[in-house]
């Protein structure tokens, strides 16, 4: 443990400091960070199962969606992109003007801040969850900085690309070759890939349509959209299959602007014919997972999960409606208290400093984000994420058909269909997604997990989800 520790600190005050210094003097190691910190979003935790992330006051035996203070190669990654792109904003005298969003976000924290401070009790998992929203408006504002231009547009896509052909190769090893029937490649939990790939897919369809972009690459998104379909259906994620059928669908409609030529009217059955050999595919595993999946029994049922998590949460909103029963605190109030108000057998958690006897028996996080944000950070807090949703979308459509058709106007594109398939996949999972505005442009900064934007919402240890 004392050499992790002593990894990190020599990390933060030598590591960072010299490789700030190479971005100023050669951009393409700029660019090289850009795409490791993008690519890194496959791994949060971990680097190619190197443990790579550290954590501080830390209470991995919590079910919440933060159990420390975690600190990881991609916050290094973080900072020297925003150094780096700020040292080279300021040689070639292009002020930096912050993102719209940007008061939005303050606002959330701020709100979370003051909830965490004068109103939550216990407060130290309201803490972990700060400091993870922290770090994502930090990396947020890392990439926003470095963002500048059409060529920075291509390297996101670049990222995009590899990421795609990487996740999808693992989840097809571990599909065919070990055999596990609900894949999650490198992410937590197959509901993770999902909305990791929900995220993806509209980018790498809306570039097919860019006309600036080259044959190659064209077909390398073709490929690519083809291959993410195919994870989805393989993580067998009820909510993110149904997201993605109406994400494709809007995805050629609103790169065709409804002209259905010959060429469209083709690749949309190409698109079809593709999507049902996939299915077909997979039907035992997708008709196992949909059999018994109704409203009836999955929200007014007893044993119906998502329904559970209204009919426990719910009391807790009713007692406190304002300020809510605290950030990241759901776990720790679901289980000591309102669980068994609901009727359902609950193990306590007796201290916030020491495991309980029976662990990973405490209440998990409920599998929507919009219920457990106004559970934590009462109406207050649901309305402030409202807005931050509402300003997004407003952001990715402004101008949506006044563009040529070029890479950044598919990009833009991409982004608020990537945004529409976060608020319907958040409905089963809390999970979330960031506009970056730069120019006239607006792309997606990934977030996979549940929490901050660090490019990741939650860790998911041990949660089920």
């Amino acid at each position: 443990m004392t050499e992790k520790y002593t990894v990190f600190l020599i990390g933060l005050f030598v590591f960072v400091p010299i490789a700030t210094v190479i971005t100023r003097f050669d951009k393409r190691f700029l660019n090289l960070v850009f795409v490791a910190l993008v690519f890194g979003t496959t791994q949060p935790e971990s680097l190619f199962g190197l443990p790579v992330d550290i954590n501080f006051l830390s209470r991995e035996w919590y079910r919440g969606t933060a159990r420390g203070i975690e600190i990881s190669y991609l916050d290094f990654l973080a900072l020297l992109l925003y150094f780096g792109s700020l040292s080279y904003r300021s040689k070639e005298r292009d002020m930096f003007i912050k993102p719209q969003i940007y008061k939005y976000l303050m606002l959330f924290f701020i709100w979370s801040l003051f909830t965490v401070i004068l109103i939550s009790d216990p407060k130290i998992f309201g803490f972990f969850e700060l400091s993870k929203i922290a770090r994502g408006i930090f990396i947020f504002m890392a990439v926003s900085v470095f963002l500048r231009s059409p060529e920075h547009l291509r390297l996101f896509l670049y990222a995009l690309l590899m990421i795609a052909f990487f996740e999808i190769s693992v989840a097809l090893i571990d599909r065919y070759f070990y055999g596990i029937h609900r894949v999650q490649a490198t992410l937590p939990h197959p509901n993770s890939l999902s909305m990791y790939l929900l995220q993806i897919l509209p980018f790498m369809i809306s570039a097919w349509f860019a006309h600036d972009v080259s044959p190659t690459i064209r077909n390398l998104c073709a490929l690519a959209s083809i291959l993410i379909a195919g994870g989805v259906i393989l993580t067998i994620s009820r909510t993110g299959f149904a997201a993605m059928l109406i994400i494709v669908f809007l995805s050629i409609v609103l790169n065709t602007y409804g002209r259905w030529t010959s060429r469209n009217l083709g690749v949309l059955c190409l698109a079809v014919i593709i999507g049902l050999l996939m299915v077909g595919k997979s039907w035992d595993s997708l008709s196992s997972r949909f059999v018994n999946y109704t409203f009836k029994n999955e929200y007014l049922s007893d044993k119906g999960d998502r329904g559970s998590y209204f009919r426990k949460g719910l009391p807790a909103l009713y007692e406190n409606p304002i300020f809510g029963v605290g950030l990241n605190n759901w776990s720790y109030w679901i289980s000591n208290k309102y669980a068994v108000q609901a009727g359902y057998e609950s193990y306590t958690y007796p201290s916030t400093k020491y495991p309980p006897e029976d662990l990973n028996r405490q209440q998990p996080p409920a599998h929507n984000l919009y219920l457990i944000t106004a559970v934590e950070l009462g109406f207050i807090g649901f309305i402030l994420l409202m807005a931050l949703f509402w300003k997004w979308l407003r952001i990715a459509s402004i101008g949506m058909f006044s563009g040529r058709g070029e890479l950044s106007d598919r990009i833009r594109i991409g982004a608020l269909l990537s945004l529409i398939g976060v608020l319907m996949q958040s409905v089963g999972q809390k999970e979330m997604a960031d506009v970056i505005e730069f120019g006239d442009w607006q792309i997606w900064e990934l977030r996979f997990g549940e929490g901050g934007i660090r490019l990741e919402i939650d860790s998911g240890k041990g949660d089920g989800r």
